[in-house]
């Protein structure tokens, strides 16, 4: 047995104690634990016994704390929050909330209208949305569910394939037509973006594997992200590149104008994965079953 073990109170003086001193008065503190005000007093007595020293001084139904007391005060407090806090992180739920983690375009484009069919539907059970495009904050082992770019190597992890990767250049139909169909520059800007990834497809790696050189002579505006070449491209700012199965709404509706004969497979996908180490929840599954079947 470890030495601390054998040099502890009973626990539960300690809760109260510390019920006490946020109080300072034995009868608050027992209401807040649902005991009585003797039980309260009887375990403050507990405590201050098995430290030999006095951690209130009594003046009435005033309780003013000892320098003990203030001490010892600030460090319970500290300990049982960090409990708190552990076991909060590892119990399991009465209704489980599944955490769901995407790379960031998918979650704007695609994810967030699914999941609020999804909230709205009779299948519907409460999730947590992250996003994030770097992969170590992806498979992070907290999260039950994963949509992510790439290939299905994922060690540690289930996948299965959501769509496989087209990119398409993007733009308005006045843009698309003021372009010429995108064979002659007139006015217009290639919306770029700082690749996070080395699989992530940018104007450069769109133009080399396609072998379309001439649009290394237009202009090139630099955008903070993916996402917001997509929103320049809706505003009639430029011609972006985009990913077909992020982008169905705008195509549909003809917010945005898809050069088709441009399309390039890039060989990448997007895929829904979840963590081998532990079985999957009921609600995650239902889930993980609903995104696949709308894909």
């Amino acid at each position: 047995m470890l030495s601390y073990r054998k040099s502890l109170p009973p626990l539960d003086t300690l809760v109260f104690f510390e019920a006490a001193m946020r109080h300072q008065n034995f009868t608050e503190a027992a209401d807040e634990l649902f005991v009585t005000q003797a039980a309260v007093s009887k375990r403050i007595r507990q405590l201050e016994t098995w430290l030999g020293v006095d951690l209130f001084e009594r003046s009435g139904r005033k309780l003013i704390p000892t320098e003990a007391g203030e001490y010892l005060a600030e460090k319970t407090g500290m300990t049982l929050d960090y409990l708190d806090q552990a076991l909060r992180t590892v119990k399991i739920p009465s209704q489980p909330v599944v955490r769901i983690a995407s790379v960031t375009a998918l979650a704007t484009f695609w994810l967030q209208p699914k999941l609020r069919s999804f909230a709205l539907s009779d299948e519907a059970c409460p999730f947590n949305l992250t996003s994030a495009d770097e992969l170590g904050d992806l498979l992070r082992p907290e999260h039950d569910l994963v949509i992510l770019h790439g290939e299905n190597r994922l060690p540690g992890w289930n996948a299965e394939l959501l769509f496989e990767e087209e990119i398409v250049p993007v733009g308005t139909l006045a843009v698309v037509d003021e372009a010429g169909a995108f064979r002659q520059n007139d006015g217009q800007v290639l919306l770029n973006f700082a690749r996070m990834a080395p699989n992530w497809t940018d104007w450069n790696v769109w133009i080399q594997r396609t072998g379309w050189s001439e649009f290394r002579e237009w202009p090139v505006l630099n955008c903070a992200s993916y996402n917001q070449t997509i929103g320049r491209a809706l505003k009639g700012q430029g011609i972006a590149l985009g990913a077909l199965p992020l982008l169905q709404d705008e195509l549909s509706s003809g917010d945005l104008v898809a050069m088709n004969s441009r399309t390039l497979s890039t060989g990448k996908g997007y895929y829904i994965a979840w963590p081998k180490a532990r079985p999957m929840s009921d609600e995650a599954e239902r889930l993980k079953n609903v995104l696949l079947g709308s894909s």
